[in-house]
């Protein structure tokens, strides 16, 4: 298993288990977040807390993974079902499954930068919140 393989396998543990005490192997303490904005494992955890809240059932399957020396690009799908509240936005009760894109770092074992991520517009379609686009 490639250093790549061993952090994202860490990383998904953490999400699909909800044991994110994990992050703290795997993501880097000076970990930078290019697509949403933000430094440091603790915000990623509390968005990591924000989605199982909303998606208690939530899970990252792996589609696929390209790895050259210390960067990585994933394609991921994320599953669950809406039963909590998310970005404001009450429970639909309603199932997703999304797909992800990130491209990515590894430095010294850890997760140290990430660009990319889940696509919200189908997010946000599977949810009822934008409608859905319509064959012409």
């Amino acid at each position: 298993m490639s250093n790549v393989d061993e952090v994202l396998q860490g990383i998904y543990q953490a999400i699909n288990t909800g044991e994110l005490d994990l992050l703290d192997k795997f993501v880097a303490a000076d970990y930078i977040e290019h697509s949403e904005g933000y430094r440091g494992v603790e915000p990623f955890r509390q968005q990591i807390m924000a989605f199982r809240a909303a998606f208690p059932d939530l899970h990252v399957t792996v589609d696929d993974v390209l790895a050259a020396g210390d960067r990585f690009a994933s394609r991921t799908t994320v599953t669950g079902t809406h039963t909590g509240d998310l970005m404001g936005m009450p429970a639909t009760g309603r199932p997703i499954s999304v797909e992800a894109v990130d491209i990515g770092r590894i430095e010294n074992g850890q997760a140290k930068e990430r660009w990319g991520g889940l696509n919200m517009y189908a997010l946000l379609t599977q949810l009822g919140v934008i409608p859905a686009p319509q064959a012409g």
